[in-house]
């Protein structure tokens, strides 16, 4: 077979669904993640893996972890999905021959959506498990706790489901994020509010952590003080709002920014449609712009509403990889519908095979870290911008398009695409890797 990056032509597709990523989020810090990681330059932390640490590799397995909710009320919105998505793509993986003859083994570990749960899920990974590295792990508060054990493990730590800039400013050398950071997210949605209602006051219902205040101070930033504000909080375990909308209601609100968890998104949504009959515009976080939110708020009610994506959406089955997640999807995970959660954690999965082919058949840490830090301008078979890394950006995804809800059902529902891509990649300048010897034996990866 052909070379990875000889494989595909430069598909105008998609870079993971937007909403997709949508998906993740969020969560209160705990003491341990105060030992905050981030700061405000970009610095190589000390912590690395250890030369030719083979851990969790043989010559026939590579095991990989990851920390997802499959219990509680996260497990149904997130997820379930993300690990069936996950699973499927590795499952193919390994019928292609698996990477260099090694098929993948992955470990998918309960978080809980908790802190408390995330540390001692992650210990059995690394401990009992053994595995060689995690992906995809989903949540801020679950980060939060997870982030310096694994450091000072020299666990490699890929494809982190949030947008929190504490985990990638400074870089870590064994940590990367896969979403779009909450600030740079936050300024979209607050610009859009400033080019399309300038001069209105916008009320912002945030969350009580640093992903919803993250968030906010994004949205304020768009606005570039153009606009009076008004914030209204929630605790994390609080889902119905209905006081804090009647309140940006009684406040005078004339636009409202939503930087919250897809159950209190759509519980502003209902309450202010119809419980307070307020035809407001409406913004949300791309956390959730996923297909669930339709009808969570109830589909006539979420119509207009306005979010970000990263790229195509699991509906449009035009685009290549789309019709292909769909078709690996149907042959290893019938039981599961395809949307935009599958496709982040199929998205996942594909690049963390990535990277595996590209740091070679001689397998370590060090040597995947070093793949990693040398994606450069990688058009994956989902993206529409190529993706890059480099050893001071550890951000995957840095592009966003507007959308908007639009449909009357679960067969009609979908989050339209209403302007361009608008980029703001980190890594510029840089040349793609010369991809290992022996790489066109390796198996498909699409």
């Amino acid at each position: 077979m052909q070379a990875i990056l000889k494989r595909w032509p430069l598909l105008l597709v998609a870079v993971l669904a937007a909403g997709m990523l949508l998906l993740v989020a969020c969560g209160d810090d705990d003491e341990e993640g105060k030992e905050t990681p981030g700061a405000t330059a970009k610095v190589t932390a000390k912590a690395t893996a250890k030369a030719g640490d083979t851990t969790g590799v043989t010559a026939t397995e590579i095991k990989i972890g990851t920390l997802l909710p499959l219990s509680q009320s996260a497990a149904a919105t997130w997820g379930v999905g993300l690990s069936k998505g996950m699973k499927a793509y590795f499952d193919y993986i390994n019928d292609e021959g698996g990477i260099y003859g090694r098929k993948i083994n992955l470990i998918v570990a309960d978080s809980q959506y908790t802190g408390p749960v995330a540390i001692e899920a992650a210990r059995k990974l690394v401990e009992q498990d053994k595995v060689f590295a995690l992906q995809g792990g989903l949540g801020t508060e679950a980060m939060n706790s997870t982030w310096k054990y694994l450091e000072e493990k020299g666990v490699p730590d890929m494809f982190m489901l949030t947008g929190e800039t504490r985990f990638t400013d400074p870089v870590s050398r064994t940590r990367f994020t896969f979403l779009v950071d909450y600030l740079s997210e936050g300024r979209l949605l607050g610009q859009y509010v400033a080019e399309n209602y300038p001069g209105k006051k916008v009320g912002i219902l945030a969350q009580n952590d640093d992903f919803g205040k993250q968030g906010e101070e994004g949205v304020k930033l768009g606005l570039e003080s153009s606009a009076e504000t008004v914030t209204e909080y929630y605790d994390g375990t609080q889902n119905d709002v209905t006081a804090q909308t009647q309140r940006l209601q009684t406040a005078n609100a004339e636009v409202i920014v939503v930087y919250g968890m897809p159950m209190q998104a759509a519980s502003l949504i209902k309450t202010a449609r119809e419980t307070l009959s307020w035809d407001v515009p409406i913004l949300i976080t791309g956390v959730d712009a996923v297909e669930i939110e339709g009808m969570l708020a109830g589909y006539t009610n979420i119509e207009g509403t306005v979010s970000v994506v990263f790229s195509h959406q699991a509906y449009q089955t035009e685009v290549p990889g789309i019709a292909e997640h769909i078709r690996i999807m149907g042959k290893y995970a019938a039981d599961t519908k395809p949307d935009n959660l599958t496709l982040t954690g199929y998205a996942i999965a594909q690049d963390m095979a990535y990277l595996l082919e590209m740091a070679g058949p001689d397998l370590t840490r060090e040597s995947f870290l070093d793949a990693a830090e040398s994606m450069c301008k990688w058009m994956c078979p989902l993206c529409i911008n190529p993706l890059s890394f480099s050893t001071t950006d550890h951000r995957l995804n840095q592009t966003e398009t507007y959308v908007k809800a639009t449909g009357t059902d679960a067969d009609t529902f979908r989050w339209e695409f209403i302007g361009d891509p608008i980029a703001f990649e980190d890594t510029k300048d840089c040349t793609a890797p010369t991809p290992p010897e022996g790489i066109a034996e390796q198996p498909k990866i699409q």
